[in-house]
């Protein structure tokens, strides 16, 4: 039983909301092909759990059901009592029903008559489904309150889920599924990241009750598991590995398994070697535990620290292990900048791009005292843990979304407390990976100062301070600068493209549109890389500027202007890749992920195919220092010696400014986009990377002259 949340159990246990839809006649005839099925059986769907509710003989294999029933609504029809059901949904009219009753396959082959199962097709035919806008294209449907109530629940945050309810109609507002779904979002809040765990009082394999708080260690991962879950099953391994290397220095892992019988729970423990405490109510989902914890997906995990405080949430795969290993390493992150004799990157080798899972960070409002609270609810922002030591200092992990080429640990978060005070926070990063960024401080979003180190102190107030890696410029703040950069200009918007989570992939067009001689301007493959933004920036506004030298340029040149190449992994506060978990910067071979597919083939159509040439194209990031990454100078060239010209001219306009040049692209595979646009188009292309902490009046004094020699070199040509 779950002692402190005996007012919860009853609502999350009933049946799904008092609210049914309405009572109506079910009119459904049925065949069956192959097989020797003699019984139909109807099932009718609550709080995930199917139950027979009537059935109907086969004869001649011929079947048919007519009753009172809540329609249009789910059920679930199957040839036995206990085998798992077709989801169908069933609505007024005369509704025919085929199924296939062989040994291998019994399953409904085709259903007509329904229009929620049309709907409800459509749905499961897109290949990345798309909640907010199914629900905005039928928000009167109970297909809407069902998906979001079944497969949702567990992947929005309250908030997002909130905000969804809000695309429905009234009355589907008050269907059964989003009165669960509301009590199922109270829950969660319960369980958010700095609330108390629920306790848990549950027997273990011999009959004797465990409660979760006689067993918490310095961290403990709350896990939900189940044997018949193959998720499960494969990510025991994963816990075994960390459970083994972390159990000395204090860590436990206290298990709910909703299993239904005990055999298979014990065969389960003894085959994945799960070590540790195990309980379970053996009540399926059912489970009086999972419905406190606001569980409706496994697995699912809560870590927890030694005072029982919620710290993270379902940390899977390597997440698990740079979680804990922040947790039990403070302090041991490596602290300062890049060598002072930086010499930039190798030549780039391959890596894979197809897409992979990622960590999702959860979004929401934490605290760990109710008196200062942090907040990653907005785009740009990454926050994955909170702690709080004996001493005082919040702690704050920072985890990648995967393991990156390159680490680049950005963060992002807002504070605030009730009255004016001051805190001390410390970042703590996984072991291996560096403190890139020193924190930037706003106190309005825009305009941003720069603190020093991992740990620094703060005062904060009852008004919001932002904390980032870098100033936080998330993708909407990027095409409103562009959209307003020279108002003189006219810019052509082209959305050429959807990124992975459907957003536009934007490409702005400028210059004379007959010109067959064209540049390309991109910028933000990767998330954090803000200096190498304002370069970009500073570049554009000459190139679109009212200099004479810009509108001449502008008149022989037409100019494609790809201001932030990853939306997604910019507003998801990635360290390095898109949605997908793909660095868009190797994928420019094998062209997996949609940004660069979009652009490729926007290219393909601008250019190729319009008879145009590719002049020149640049591709503006971050590092530890300033760099051109230029193509080997031994390969053919549109016009040879053009970029180490050009970079010459501008040492040469900057007193004392020495370049540092290494040629990256030696041929092969064309992994990034500079090195794809020089094979393909023979641009003169290159890579304009500035350093993480050079000085903001250098970016843009250095990109101006960039984009004034660049004009003057173009238009000799």
């Amino acid at each position: 039983m779950i002692k402190t949340s005996k007012l919860l159990i009853p609502l999350l246990l009933a049946s799904v909301g008092s609210l049914q839809a309405q009572q109506q006649t079910l009119s459904l005839k049925g065949t069956v092909k192959n097989g020797n099925a003699t019984v139909v059986y109807l099932q009718r769907f609550e709080n995930k759990i199917f139950t027979v509710i009537d059935s109907a003989q086969v004869k001649k294999g011929a079947f048919a059901f007519r009753k009172q029933l809540p329609l249009p609504d789910l059920y679930g029809i199957s040839t036995e009592r206990d085998g798992v059901p077709s989801y169908v949904f069933l609505d007024v009219g005369d509704i025919k029903v085929t199924i296939d009753a062989k040994d291998d396959n019994r399953q409904l082959v085709s259903l007509s008559g329904s229009k929620s199962q049309e709907l409800f097709d459509e749905y499961r035919a897109q290949r990345k489904p798309d909640i907010r806008s199914f629900i905005q294209k039928y928000p009167d449907n109970i297909v809407s309150s069902y998906l979001l109530y079944r497969e949702w629940s567990y992947r929005l945050s309250p908030e997002e889920l909130e905000a969804h309810i809000a695309l429905l109609s009234g009355s589907q507002q008050q269907s059964r599924y989003i009165q669960d779904l509301r009590k199922i979002i109270a829950v969660a809040r319960q369980v958010a990241i700095g609330k108390k765990a629920p306790a848990i009082v549950a027997n273990d394999p011999d009959g004797n009750p465990q409660a979760l708080y006689d067993h918490l260690g310095k961290y403990t991962l709350i896990d939900f598991w189940a044997s018949w879950c193959p998720p499960c099953r494969k990510e025991n391994p994963n816990i075994v590995a960390n459970y083994q290397k972390y159990k000395s220095q204090g860590f436990k892992i206290y298990a709910i398994s909703l299993d239904k019988k005990k055999e298979a729970w014990l065969k389960g423990i003894a085959d994945d070697h799960l070590t540790w405490q195990h309980v379970s109510e053996l009540n399926y989902w059912n489970s009086e535990i999972a419905a406190a914890y606001a569980v409706r997906a496994i697995p699912a995990n809560f870590l927890v620290d030694d005072k029982g405080t919620i710290i993270a949430k379902n940390v899977r795969g390597e997440e698990l292990g740079k979680v804990l290993d922040s947790l039990f390493n403070q302090g041991k992150t490596e602290i300062g900048g890049l060598k002072k004799d930086f010499k930039g990157q190798n030549p780039i080798s391959y890596e894979s791009t197809q897409s992979q899972a990622i960590s999702q960070q959860e979004r929401g409002t934490f605290t760990v005292d109710q008196r200062v609270f942090f907040s990653n609810d907005y785009d740009g922002a990454r926050l994955n843990g909170l702690t709080k030591s004996s001493e005082g200092v919040y702690h704050l992990q920072v985890v990648p979304e995967r393991t990156p080429i390159n680490p680049s640990p950005w963060y992002g978060f807002q504070v605030w407390s009730a009255r004016d005070t001051t805190i001390k926070i410390q970042l703590d990063y996984p072991s291996g990976v560096r403190h890139r960024y020193d924190p930037k401080v706003s106190t309005d979003g825009t305009n941003w100062n720069k603190l020093s180190g991992a740990s620094f102190d703060l005062p904060i107030s009852s008004k919001r301070t932002w904390i980032s890696a870098q100033a936080n410029i998330p993708s909407s703040a990027v095409y409103s600068w562009i959209e307003q950069v020279s108002p003189a200009v006219q810019l052509e918007k082209k959305e050429v493209g959807k990124t992975a989570l459907g957003k536009p992939v934007n490409v702005y067009v400028a210059g004379n549109p007959q010109s067959k001689k064209t540049i390309a301007v991109l910028g933000r493959q990767h998330p954090p890389e803000i200096t190498g933004h304002y370069a970009y920036a500073s570049f554009v506004e000459y190139l679109l500027g009212n200099s004479e030298d810009a509108k001449r340029f502008r008149e022989k040149y037409r100019i494609y202007l790809i201001p932030i190449v990853n939306p997604d992994g910019v507003d998801l506060g990635h360290w390095r890749t898109n949605a997908n978990g793909v660095d868009l910067n190797r994928d420019w071979a094998e062209f997996n992920q949609p940004e660069t597919i979009a652009l490729r083939d926007y290219f393909k159509q601008e250019i190729e195919k319009q008879g145009r040439e590719l002049y020149f194209a640049i591709d503006f990031h971050s590092t530890g220092s300033d760099i051109y990454y230029t193509v080997d100078p031994a390969l053919p060239s549109r016009f040879p010696g053009f970029v180490s010209n050009w970079i010459s001219t501008v040492k040469q306009a900057i007193p004392g400014y020495e370049p540092l040049v290494k040629p990256l692209y030696l041929g092969g595979p064309t992994f990034t986009a500079y090195s794809y646009l020089y094979k393909t188009y023979h641009a003169e292309a290159l890579v304009y990377e500035i350093g993480d902490n050079t000085d903001a009046d250098f970016i843009q004094r250095k990109a101006r002259i960039s984009a004034q020699k660049l004009i003057e070199k173009l238009n000799e040509s």
